[in-house]
């Protein structure tokens, strides 16, 4: 087993975000909150209040623009993740630098995170097979096949943690990228996940306090101030600008976890 220290991970985190604060945060509100904050302030309120894909799914038809929009998002934060893993991983590196080294891997890193959701895609049909041969009720069949590709996807999502950090420090494609950040997590699963647990469980309960806190500062506020429907955009903004923070760190903290397993801005 790799040794990997998560002590060790975590304070490196935290060392490099205190030190480069002002390079990160432009960054995580540019590609990380601004992009969501904008679309989900735009969306209908039905949509926003939808709690289940039952009343979901009828509400999007009204809002064709949804779904391309949300792919747009989706590219932009990937883009901010790849620029923060290049500022914690290349030394003196600019934040243009650090864009343009982004966009450059962009393909290769979309193009590797299709492969691998269509790897769980044959997975699940392959693994169909035997559920209906054993005759369960739909329903049941259906949960299977769910918690199956949704245990498989968090497998590879620890498994190939360091992904981003491959995919910017070499010039490989899609496949080696993959087959890279695969042998360089050989051996340090559990470390990995403990490393993702502790960081998650812990940033998570602080995004959810503070934003329930502050959420009900902001409703009531607005409501005193006679302007009731200011208090839901402005949870909007901070829960936008509070998660773009946890996934900045969570960036950085990949990259600890890559120098410790050995990578290097070379590649692997």
């Amino acid at each position: 087993m790799k040794s990997l220290s998560i002590e060790e991970a975590l304070q490196w985190t935290q060392r490099f975000a205190a030190r480069e604060w002002k390079l990160l945060l432009p960054v995580a509100f540019a590609f990380l909150a601004l992009p969501p904050m904008t679309l989900r302030l735009l969306l209908p309120a039905q949509i926003a209040n939808a709690m289940t894909p039952q009343t979901l799914a009828p509400l999007l038809t009204s809002v064709p623009w949804l779904m391309p929009a949300e792919l747009i998002v989706a590219l932009i934060t990937l883009v901010g993740g790849l620029a923060i893993v290049a500022l914690a991983l290349v030394p003196r590196i600019s934040v243009r630098e650090a864009l343009g080294l982004a966009f450059q891997r962009l393909l290769v890193c979309v193009a590797a995170l299709i492969l691998l959701a269509l790897f769980v895609v044959i997975v699940a049909t392959i693994a169909a097979i035997p559920i209906q041969l054993a005759r369960l009720a739909v329903p049941v069949q259906q949960a299977v096949l769910v918690c199956v590709m949704l245990g498989l996807s968090f497998f590879l999502s620890i498994r190939l943690i360091a992904l981003g950090p491959v995919v910017i420090a070499s010039r490989a494609g899609p496949i080696a990228s993959i087959r890279l950040a695969w042998e360089l997590t050989s051996g340090a699963f559990w470390r990995l996940l403990g490393a993702a647990l502790v960081y998650g469980i812990g940033g998570t309960v602080v995004v959810a306090a503070s934003a329930f806190a502050l959420g009900a500062i902001f409703v009531l506020g607005a409501r005193a101030a006679g302007v009731p429907e200011l208090g839901p955009a402005l949870y909007t903004i901070y829960l936008q600008l509070i998660t773009a923070v946890f996934w900045t760190g969570f960036h950085v903290l990949v990259v600890a976890l890559y120098r410790q397993l050995g990578g290097s801005i070379r590649g692997t």
